[in-house]
């Protein structure tokens, strides 16, 4: 029986995610009358660079890969482990998502309450497919811009612990597989247009994430290296020759984590205070970043001039300061409960997770 694996805290991986999440924030918030007087106080450049800031969800893909792969560890799980890990996943995400929720749902709710005629509450049907995470692929239209990347998460785990536990009795073909199935990945995310709402476009990132996890563990294999490092590359290539962003940002990602490490860098890359509380509170930015700069919008920006360098920077900072606040309070009130929770559910076989 594999032993329990050492849990590090990888305060790299809590930066990035931190970074990953404020990216994710800043080019929401740029998308709409705020980007002009932005530009005019950072430069053409500036703007370029927040506008790309989308790139976040892919960097939290392979981040999600890495970070489930460690959690698993070397451990030959059965289906009955599969299924207790997704429940702690569940157990410990759910709650926040669930507020995040609630709190999109009830502001519109409350602007009809107050007179605001062009609040229109999301049907009862468009509520429970969101609970479930069902709402691509039933094609609902969407709360919140960001919703969809949770479900595809979802989907991630599910088919990574599961797939593990039917080649439990065939470790060494994990690597190959995750490399075979990458490349089908990717050139679903290339070409097709018949996946909505699956996870299938996206898991060449997922599966970076993995590999680098496999490739950085003490002992690995000089095959498992040298499949991560042609993993790596293709996905490079393959996304620069179709001018695709997504691929690029991903395996560049990707190389970070395992050059960091090789370098013995994991556990202490990046770890400066600002950027590890990012990190700590990086799921209730990501989950209510479009709230609060809707209500920073809504509140400061009828104020000052958005249209200028300073009005629109004063909003823009209105927003970073209402959600890292309401971040970190999701993270006290509901995310550290839900990971003291989920702490409590242990593998079948009597390991904790």
């Amino acid at each position: 029986m594999a032993t329990a694996p050492h849990r590090p805290r990888f305060a790299l991986v809590d930066a990035l995610r931190g970074l990953a999440a404020s990216a994710v924030m800043l080019y929401h918030f740029l998308q709409g009358d705020l980007a002009p007087g932005f530009e005019r106080a950072f430069g053409h450049a500036a703007l370029v660079v927040a506008k790309r800031g989308w790139l976040g969800v892919q960097i939290f893909f392979v981040l999600s890969g890495f970070v489930i792969a460690h959690s698993v560890g070397d451990r030959a799980i059965t289906f009955a482990d599969a299924l207790c890990f997704a429940l702690r996943r569940q157990v410990r995400l759910d709650p926040s998502y669930w507020v995040s929720l609630a709190i999109a749902i009830l502001l519109p709710w409350w602007f009809l309450h107050v007179g605001f005629q062009g609040a229109k509450p999301p049907p009862l049907p468009v509520v429970g497919a969101h609970a479930l995470y069902l709402q691509e692929l039933l094609r609902m239209p969407a709360i919140q811009p960001i919703y969809w990347t949770l479900a595809i998460e979802v989907q991630f785990y599910l088919v990574f612990v599961l797939a593990l536990a039917a080649l439990r009795s065939v470790p060494r073909a994990v690597p190959w597989i995750a490399l075979a199935t990458a490349a089908l990945s990717l050139d679903a995310g290339l070409h097709w247009r018949l996946l909505h709402g699956w996870f299938m476009p996206h898991w060449y990132l997922f599966a970076l994430g993995a590999s680098a996890c496999w490739a950085t563990r003490s002992g690995a294999s000089r095959v498992t290296r040298t499949v991560h490092a042609v993993l790596v590359a293709f996905v490079f290539v393959q996304g620069h020759r179709h001018g695709r962003l997504e691929p690029q940002c991903g395996a560049l990602t990707a190389a970070a984590l395992t050059g960091a490490g090789w370098g013995g860098l994991l556990e202490r890359g990046l770890d400066v205070a600002p950027l590890q509380f990012l990190g700590r509170v990086s799921y209730g930015i990501y989950l209510l970043h479009p709230v609060a700069g809707g209500q920073a919008r809504w509140h400061v920006g009828i104020k000052v001039n958005v249209a200028s360098p300073g009005g629109a920077l004063t909003v823009v900072l209105a927003g970073i300061a209402l959600t890292c606040v309401l971040a970190w309070i999701l993270h006290v009130a509901v995310e550290r409960p839900s990971m003291r929770l989920a702490a409590r559910i242990r593998w079948r076989h009597g390991e904790r997770a």
